[in-house]
């Protein structure tokens, strides 16, 4: 009953995003000058708390840099229009040179585009050759249908009226848009502490501890997006323009602007703006060598500010992943369509912080948030169930980058190993699954084990001595914990050997034939400290000469709940972390040598005397 429910829970989140991408769509027309006065205002605050810490009075520095910012855009607007025109009538100069170009790439019938429309007319002719063969056999040819005679539609002048809707009306609701943007930016930028207490308000004060940290969030992250992005894109149209105007290309100044504008449409924005001086080069140029120029620039003037300036400069700020913000670019492209595709990355950014600090919205954040959704050891075991030993070996390496070997064996190998006995323990794991995860895990250990002794110090315990042994309490991942535990300590100088796992009374028979040694009890949770128990409790009464230790991997659990639950054993011989049981164990081998080195010098003093 209890896997059917989430399913259950989602229906209802999924129709309301869909009734909510809806209402998007409807109002767009009333939500888009909102979206855009956010936008300009999360852009603007920086430089407005800039002179409010220059003593300047709000009102005249909001008004200030909204009048610079309004103006500013109306002379590039301006400038970009001209561009535009000038574009537009030097079109019909251009058609020769684009005719004369493309007669030369189909001239050649030995070069590509020869043999591509070769090939075309040839399956052309086979296409038609039945429907004349048909004809021929039947001893005439199909009648040619009369032409139809022309008609042709001539309309009543446009009256002025209408001429003068048609051209102003989308003009006049443009500027209309500019003006509710400008107002609602000037207002959001003047009451900007009141509009966020009024959203406050509305969550309720119960959530404030929660709604405070993402709004500073959001705007941190929002304003020095913005910020940094706008100097970022303003360097590079300018250095793109300025190329182009010494490679000869008309008009470089718009093509400039419209690459630092596409640059806010994420990872395919410049490109889409290059097109345009490419083709334009294309059209005016006599050869081949002005397009690959402007080419080359476009894309050597891109790695640079895209590969070095930017991420010094903007970073991974916005907390986003590459593919969250591609998805939410086209999303909001879809909604909105221009203006949806510039604001994609910054609603992006609201949404992921949302997740962030929301704990019932945190999918929002696993979807478009760059944190690893993932914790290595979650990772490594889903690598483990598939079998994908090569995947898993590379998890390993990179998580061993700059740690020791019992680091990986106690932060990755046994917590995978834990959540794999989880499963099994609930019988979520068939025989297939169980058998891919040891046998996988049992080759990553031979390896990484093989790897991290390459330069084993001088041994602690001598050949004379018997090894310590790594006993299973009961499980197959008892069994692969104590391989762990052998390979640390040979690590370590100390010499060890890993038993098999087997059922408890054998075991104890098998230790009780063999001479005193240390004895480490391997045991992985849930049942670990069960196991532990049966198997103790047998050894202290067949093997009492004996030292144990147990280990039970799992460093959440209490120490005085595993003494209360196994029986009365020293503290200091329990361990929860493999890096504990190897302290405890060269503290064994320490003191044994101790007491060796002071039988061996007691003969000495007494001979002498």
């Amino acid at each position: 009953m209890a896997r059917t429910q989430p399913p259950q829970r989602r229906l209802p989140l999924f129709v309301t995003c869909l009734l909510l991408a809806v209402a998007l769509y409807v109002a767009r027309e009333v939500l888009i000058p909102i979206a855009l006065a956010v936008f300009v205002s999360f852009l603007l605050a920086p430089i407005v708390r800039l002179l409010e810490r220059m003593r300047v009075p709000r009102l005249l520095a909001v008004v200030c840099t909204v009048a610079v910012a309004t103006v500013t855009v109306g002379a590039i607007g301006w400038l970009v229009q001209q561009q535009a025109l000038e574009v537009a009538s030097n079109l019909h100069d251009y058609k020769e040179n684009i005719a004369r170009k493309l007669t030369y790439l189909r001239r050649s019938k030995e070069s590509a585009f020869g043999r591509a429309g070769a090939a075309i007319e040839e399956l052309g002719k086979e296409i038609v050759k039945p429907v004349e063969e048909a004809a021929a056999v039947g001893g005439e040819l199909p009648e040619k249908k009369a032409e139809p005679i022309g008609v042709r539609v001539v309309e009543e002048p446009t009256a002025p009226i209408a001429y003068a809707r048609d051209i102003l009306g989308p003009v006049l609701a443009r500027l209309a848009t500019a003006a509710m943007v400008v107002v609602f930016a000037i207002f959001m930028l003047l009451r900007r502490e009141d509009l966020r207490n009024r959203i406050l308000r509305l969550i309720g004060e119960r959530e404030m501890h929660i709604a405070t940290p993402a709004f500073d969030d959001a705007a941190q992250r929002l304003s020095g997006y913005l910020l940094t992005q706008s100097i970022v894109n303003t360097g590079v149209g300018f250095v793109i323009a300025v190329g182009l105007f010494f490679l000869g290309v008309p008009n470089a100044a718009l093509w400039g602007f419209i690459i630092a504008i596409l640059r806010f449409v994420p990872y395919v924005g410049t490109w889409i703006g290059a097109a345009f001086p490419i083709v334009v080069s294309f059209a005016i140029s006599d050869g081949w060598q002005q397009p690959l120029l402007v080419a080359g620039l476009v894309v050597g003037v891109e790695v640079l500010g895209g590969s070095f300036v930017e991420p010094m400069l903007v970073g991974s700020g916005t907390g986003l992943s590459p593919l969250a913000v591609l998805t939410s670019a086209v999303f909001w492209a879809w909604l909105w369509g221009p203006v949806g595709l510039v604001l994609s990355t910054p609603i992006a950014v609201c949404l992921a912080v949302l997740g962030r600090h929301v704990r019932s919205l945190s999918f929002l954040n696993v979807l478009l948030g760059d944190e690893p959704v993932l914790t290595p050891e979650a990772r490594f075991y889903q690598r483990l169930l598939a079998g994908d030993q090569e995947e898993s070996t590379r998890i390993v390496d990179e998580f061993a980058k700059g740690k020791g070997p019992v680091d990986v064996y106690d932060s990755l190998l046994i917590p995978a190993l834990r959540l794999a006995e989880v499963d099994r323990h609930r019988g979520e794991l068939d025989e297939a699954q169980e058998q891919a995860v040891r046998e996988t895990l049992n080759a990553i250990i031979e390896d990484f084990g093989s790897r991290s002794q390459d330069q084993i110090p001088a041994g602690r315990m001598g050949s004379d001595q018997p090894p310590v042994l790594c006993v299973p309490a009961r499980d197959p991942a008892d069994e692969l914990s104590a391989r762990m535990l052998e390979k640390y300590l040979i690590g370590l100088g100390i010499r060890a050997e890993a038993l098999s796992s087997r059922s408890p009374r054998e075991l104890v028979e098998h230790l009780a034939k063999l001479p005193p040694s240390v004895l480490c009890l391997c045991a992985v949770p849930p049942s670990a400290q069960l196991h532990t128990r049966v198997l103790w409790q047998q050894l202290r009464l067949r093997c009492p000469e004996h030292r144990i230790v147990i280990g039970i991997w799992d460093d959440t659990l209490d120490m005085a709940k595993i003494q209360e639950r196994i029986g009365r054993i020293p503290p200091e011989s329990i361990a929860t972390r493999l890096k504990q049981t190897g302290e405890i164990v060269l503290g064994i081998a320490n003191a044994g040598d101790e007491r060796g080195a002071k039988e061996i010098e007691r003969p000495m003093v007494t001979a002498n005397g």
